[in-house]
C-alpha cells in the first residue's frame, strides 16, 4: 500500500558525526568495500515499510524493500541488475529526503594513496517510480585523518526519461584518482522525493572499490612492448 500521511522535513545536520564507526578496508584491489551494498543483509519490507538496514547509519526512514512488493514497486522482471537478489533500497515512508551512510577506512591502501597510485571505482543501479521524479544519488566523500573533505564524486541521478517513465533501475558508474592524503571515504546514499507521498528513490548493487594504477615505468615498458610488436608486424608485411 502507499502511505499518505503528511511528510515531515528531515534534518541532515551532523550526518557524518553520527555515522557508524569506519569499516576497516582490506587492501584487496578491485574488491567491493561497501557493506550490504545489495540490500540483502536483513529482511526487506513486503509493502515499502521501514525495516532495519544492516551496515548503514540511516536517517529519514530509508529502508529495503522486496522486489515485487505490494504498492507498485519494481518487480523481478523490471529493468535492473541481473543479479538483483531479493531486495533493493527505497527512500521510505512519508519523508521528502532520507539518507544512509557508511564510513570506510582506507588505511590498508595508505602507501598507494600516498604515492598517488590508487583509483576508485564507484557504481550502482539507481531508479524511481513510474513518471514521478523521485531519485537516488550515491556519493563518495574522501576525507583526511582530521576529517577534512578533500574531494567528492556522485553518480548522476536517473531521470524519468532515463527510465522511460517506468519502474526500473539504471546502471551508473564513475572512476577517478583517490586524492593524496585520503584516510577515509564516506559512502552516502541520498533519496529525494519530488512527488507523491512515498519517497520512491530506489538503489541496488552499490559498489566502491580501489585499484592500483601502474607505475610510470610500467607504462613505459608497455609502450615499448607495443612499439616492438608494431615494428615486427611492419617487417613481416615488408617481407611478404
Amino acid at each position: 500500500m502507499r502511505f499518505v500521511k503528511a511528510a515531515m522535513a528531515l534534518s541532515m545536520a551532523g550526518m557524518f558525526a553520527c555515522a557508524a564507526a569506519a569499516n576497516a578496508a582490506p587492501a584487496v584491489s578491485g574488491q567491493n568495500l561497501i557493506v550490504n551494498g545489495n540490500a540483502e543483509a536483513g529482511a526487506g519490507s513486503n509493502d515499502g515499510g521501514t525495516v532495519t538496514v544492516p551496515g548503514w547509519t540511516v536517517s529519514g526512514g530509508l529502508t529495503s524493500v522486496n522486489y515485487g512488493a505490494s504498492g507498485g514497486f519494481p518487480g523481478p522482471a523490471d529493468a535492473g541488475p541481473q543479479n538483483r537478489g531479493k531486495n533493493f533500497f527505497a527512500g521510505g515512508v512519508n519523508t521528502p529526503a532520507s539518507r544512509a551512510v557508511q564510513v570506510i577506512d582506507l588505511g590498508g591502501y595508505s602507501d598507494a594513496i600516498k604515492g598517488g597510485q590508487s583509483q576508485f571505482d564507484l557504481s550502482g543501479w539507481l531508479g524511481g517510480y513510474a513518471t514521478q521524479s523521485d531519485s537516488a544519488t550515491l556519493t563518495a566523500v574522501f576525507r583526511d585523518k582530521s576529517g577534512n573533505t578533500l574531494f567528492s564524486k556522485s553518480l548522476a541521478p536517473v531521470s524519468v526519461s532515463d527510465r522511460g517513465g517506468l519502474n526500473n533501475l539504471v546502471y551508473r558508474e564513475s572512476h577517478g584518482f583517490i586524492p593524496v592524503g585520503s584516510a577515509l571515504v564516506d559512502i552516502v546514499l541520498d533519496m529525494n522525493r519530488a512527488e507523491g507521498s512515498y519517497n520512491d528513490g530506489y538503489a541496488d548493487n552499490l559498489s566502491f572499490s580501489v585499484t592500483a594504477v601502474p607505475e610510470p615505468s610500467s607504462w613505459a615498458m608497455l609502450g615499448a612492448g607495443l612499439a616492438m610488436l608494431g615494428f615486427a608486424a611492419r617487417k613481416r608485411r615488408q617481407s611478404v
